[in-house]
């Protein structure tokens, strides 16, 4: 009976309770609405108060901790935890009890729609041809619409309306463009203005020719001599000493793939080709609508 007795006392004495309480705080201070807390907790473990994480334990169990902003408590309580099951509760210092009620928020007053973007498509059109250009609000139009009220920077190339309504209820509306028959490839900004807000489209505007067709011309380097030809067929260009005659510039239609082929004459050596922007694979060219893509080959006397 003594023996049973005594391993029931050590026991009783080496086995904590489940609710035991691992955190210990030292202080718990708040401060305007920054909050210091300082203590120990079992080690490595993340420690929250009232829910919210702020700060951790070290390997020793020490733990320091600030949160700024943090909620003032009502009751100037926080309950601190590392996440054991029986949190500790502590009071703060520099915190007063307030029996004020909490005053009701204000309701955020509605916002005002604004112009969120202007587009339109195609944005590369013939000349005379006409295409659609969409303005997009931040939110939906109030009762009686949005009038965007509308510009075009160009009216030589591109034409608008004065303005556009968007519907109430709906955040777009659509406008006609009209575009004009060009001597040269143009662009015209199509602008709105909605709620303190400018935005703008751009479109293009291009001739019969550029419209359908894009240029590749070799540009001479160095001072030997040689040939470049294309396939298809296009590009001739004879270069003596750094000088290009005959075919060196021609025209393809958009999306053709140019292959370009230099050939050193018999007092020269082809060096190769310099890295042009469009021409970094003279074999295999695409022909761009309007651009005109320049190759520069290198030849140097032998």
């Amino acid at each position: 009976m003594r023996r049973f007795l005594l391993v029931f006392l050590l026991f009783g004495v080496l086995t904590p309770t489940a609710a035991q309480a691992t955190v210990r705080v030292s202080r718990a201070e708040l401060s305007g609405t920054r909050l210091r807390l300082e203590g120990t907790a079992t080690p490595s473990r993340t420690i929250t108060a009232n829910g919210v994480n702020v700060g951790s334990s070290d390997s020793s169990g020490n733990f320091r901790a600030e949160k700024d902003p943090f909620a003032k408590p009502g009751d100037c309580k926080v309950s601190v935890n590392d996440g054991s099951s029986t949190p500790t509760t502590a009071t703060l210092s520099g915190c007063t009890v307030s029996s004020t009620p909490t005053p009701t928020p204000t309701p955020t007053p509605t916002t005002a729609p604004k112009l969120s973007s202007v587009t339109v498509s195609p944005t590369e059109v013939l000349g005379g041809a006409s295409a659609t250009g969409t303005v997009t609000l931040t939110s939906a139009a109030p009762s009686g619409g949005l009038v965007v009220p509308l510009t075009s920077d160009n009216t030589n190339a591109a034409t608008i309306p004065a303005s556009v309504t968007v519907p109430a209820g709906s955040t777009r509306a659509t406008f006609p463009v009209t575009t004009k028959v060009v001597p040269n490839p143009q662009s015209a900004l199509l602008i709105g203005t909605a709620g303190g807000v400018t935005t703008y489209a751009i479109i293009t505007v291009f001739t019969a020719s550029q419209f359908s067709s894009g240029s590749v011309a070799i540009l001479p380097g160095g001072g030997g001599s040689g040939f470049i030809t294309s396939s298809p067929a296009g590009i001739n260009c004879t270069i003596t000493r750094g000088n290009g005659s005959g075919a060196c510039t021609a025209f393809f239609p958009v999306g053709t793939i140019v292959r370009l082929d230099a050939r050193a004459a018999s007092d020269s050596r082809f060096q190769g080709w310099r890295g042009l922007p469009g021409c970094g694979d003279p074999s295999r060219i695409t022909i761009a609508r309007g651009i005109t893509i320049t190759c520069q080959p290198g030849f140097s006397l032998r």
